[in-house]
C-alpha cells in the first residue's frame, strides 16, 4: 500500500468537493440540474478523486503485491487495475463507452506506477474528465 495518508497534494484534491457535499447536505441532496458548478465539481473533483482512491490506492497497490510483473511500460497490475476500471463503468455506460475507459485508466495508472503518489493520476484523470464534460 502507498503511503496515500502522506500525500498532502492527494487529500488537498479531495477536499475541493467539500462545498458540493455542504450545499448537497442543506438541499437533502436535491442539487437544481441548472446549478452546472456543482455538476462539474462532481464529475470533474469528486469522482476522480474517489476513483483514483479505490482504483489506484487501493485496487492496484494490492495487486501490485500479488503480481509485480512488468509487461512493456504497463504493469500487469495496472493491466487488471485499468481492466477492473473498465468493467465497473459498464454500470453506468454503453459497453463501447465504458470499453473506452480502459485506455485512460492505463495512463492514470501509469502516472502512479512513475510518481508513486495518488496526486499524478487524480490531477490527469480530473483534467480529463473537465476536457469530457467540456465539449
Amino acid at each position: 500500500m502507498p503511503n496515500f495518508y502522506k500525500d498532502k497534494t492527494f487529500f488537498i484534491l479531495l477536499c475541493l468537493p467539500i462545498p458540493v457535499w455542504i450545499y448537497l447536505y442543506w438541499t437533502n441532496g436535491k442539487a437544481n440540474i441548472d446549478d452546472g458548478i456543482i455538476i462539474f465539481l462532481t464529475f470533474v473533483v469528486l469522482y476522480p478523486a474517489i476513483e483514483e482512491l479505490v482504483f489506484r490506492g487501493f485496487i492496484q497497490s494490492w495487486v501490485e503485491g500479488l503480481v509485480s510483473r512488468e509487461l512493456s511500460i504497463f504493469t500487469a497490475a495496472n493491466i487488471i487495475t485499468s481492466t477492473l476500471f473498465a468493467l465497473l463503468h459498464l454500470v453506468n455506460h454503453p459497453p463501447a463507452l465504458a470499453a473506452l475507459t480502459f485506455f485512460p485508466s492505463l495512463i492514470f495508472g501509469l502516472a502512479q506506477d512513475r510518481y508513486k503518489t495518488l496526486a499524478a493520476p487524480t490531477i490527469l484523470h480530473c483534467t480529463y474528465n473537465a476536457a469530457y464534460f467540456s465539449l
